[in-house]
This record gives C-alpha cells, sequence and structure tokens, in this order.
C-alpha cells in the first residue's frame, strides 16, 4: 500500500477552491462540491486515528477534484425478458421489470439520466458516492439471479451462473 501523504494532488487549471470557516468548496466545469473540515478538528480524535481521517480527507479531496472536472459514470444494463425503460422524465423514470405494475423510481436533482437503448441506462454525477448509492437502489428492484442471468447488472459485469438441480 503506497504512502498517500507523500504524493502530489495534481489540481487542474479550471478547478479552483475554497475555504469558509470549516468547509472547503471545489469548484469546476461541471459544478461544485462542498466538504466538511469539522472532523478534521484536533480535539475530536486521538493520534492513532489522525493518520485514517487525514488519509481519509485525502481520497475525499482526489474524488471531489475527479468529479468537478470529468465527472463519474455507471451503465446499467437490463437482462431477461421484459425487463426495459418505459419512460424517462425530468423528475423520475418508468421501468418494467416483469412485475404487474411498472416501477416508478424519482430521480435526484444531482444525477442525470439518459437511455441510448430500451435495456440500458446511463447515470452521470458528480459524486461518485450518490452514484453508486442510487445505483444500488435501481438494482435492488431486480437484483441479478445467479441461476438464470435475469436482472439489472452492470454495464460490464460478468454473472458465472450457478447449476441448477438435477434430477435422477
Amino acid at each position: 500500500m503506497k504512502n498517500i501523504f507523500k504524493t502530489n494532488i495534481k489540481i487542474p487549471k479550471n478547478v479552483k477552491l475554497f475555504l469558509k470557516e470549516d468547509k472547503l468548496f471545489i469548484k469546476g466545469p461541471l459544478g461544485t462540491i462542498c466538504l466538511n473540515l469539522a472532523f478534521l478538528n484536533k480535539s475530536n480524535f486521538d493520534s492513532s486515528k489522525e493518520k485514517k481521517y487525514y488519509s481519509l480527507f485525502f481520497r475525499l479531496l482526489q474524488k471531489s477534484i475527479v468529479g468537478v472536472s470529468l465527472g463519474f459514470v455507471n451503465s446499467l444494463s437490463f437482462s431477461g425478458v421484459g425487463f426495459r425503460v418505459e419512460s424517462i422524465n425530468k423528475n423520475f423514470m418508468l421501468l418494467k421489470l416483469g412485475f404487474s405494475h411498472l416501477v416508478t423510481i424519482t430521480i435526484p436533482t444531482y444525477i442525470q439520466i439518459s437511455s441510448p437503448k430500451k435495456t440500458l441506462i446511463i447515470l452521470k454525477c458528480l459524486d461518485e458516492q450518490l452514484l453508486n448509492v442510487f445505483c444500488a437502489k435501481i438494482r435492488s428492484f431486480r437484483s441479478p439471479d445467479v441461476y438464470r442471468g435475469k436482472g439489472i447488472l452492470y454495464k460490464n459485469q460478468i454473472l458465472t451462473l450457478k447449476e441448477g438441480k438435477k434430477n435422477k
């Protein structure tokens, strides 16, 4: 494991950093992210946990710089007969997932969604953690089935199918 305290953070020219009270604002061409610095107050933790908190802040800062300059993208693909995207509006999307009804999911304001095909969703966001939480929420409606291979998968996810029961 490399020592993150020996590495430098490279900040692109189009990214600006602002410090106001206990908050660090990172502003880039795609938007602004705010990091709270209150947990770095030395009275909150002892010297054994100090290195962990600083390394956490370092990683959050790196992810924020990448997020405001390039953004993060996740793709979900629908595998199975009848699994598809019915419609995507500004505030919500309708999914057909094999139930007797359509599944309605409200889209947060910080995520942009596009669907080039009926069986593919592309999600874009500045914050990787928020994007992954929303993708997990969508996948929770039809998680991948290891016996049949149906469900909502990440774009490059490979499912190894299990062998079912056999009658003698």
